[in-house]
């Protein structure tokens, strides 16, 4: 079961994201993709600090779940080129996370002075682009979805 919870505290709001089996035991399945999604937040969570560019992390990200898949020979092929190609925006098609504050995805990331949003796959999804910097508040909600398209192997022509 995937939840999306909005929580509220002091005025301020986000929501928390989280995935658990329904049944209260994870299959050996469940489990490797629940642990290559925890890695790909505990590598955002270790790289993460000001002056790093936000988009860097959701590539960082996306590498880690790459590579994930690949060691459990869901995917083949070289990792670079899989990002080259934004073969990650199939497999987490949001961004990596936002800003938090009087919204629940609060405004502010993409202001006139930052980074102008990037058009590619999965970048276009990010909600704001700019560096790191001291007192930001955002959260890492890295993700790997199998979605229907992959499970029944034909890709919409209007995917991109």
């Amino acid at each position: 079961m995937l939840t999306d919870q909005g929580h509220s505290f002091h005025h301020y709001i986000s929501d928390v994201t989280t995935s658990f089996p329904v049944n209260g035991k994870y299959t050996e399945k469940q489990a490797q993709i629940y642990n290559i999604v925890l890695a790909a937040s505990r590598a955002v969570f270790s790289k993460a600090g000001p002056g790093v560019e936000w988009p860097e992390m959701h590539k960082l990200a996306e590498r880690v779940v790459l590579q994930g898949l690949v060691d459990l020979g869901l995917l083949t092929g070289d990792v670079a080129e899989m990002q080259e190609k934004r073969i990650g925006f199939i497999f987490m098609p949001h961004g990596l996370g936002h800003l938090v504050g009087l919204d629940v995805h609060d405004v502010g990331g993409y202001l006139p002075h930052t980074p102008k949003r990037n058009p590619l796959p999965g970048l276009k999804n990010l909600r704001f682009a700019r560096p790191l910097e001291p007192g930001m508040v955002f959260t890492i909600e890295p993700g790997c979805y199998f979605r229907d398209f992959l499970i029944e192997g034909q890709m919409p022509s209007d995917f991109y």
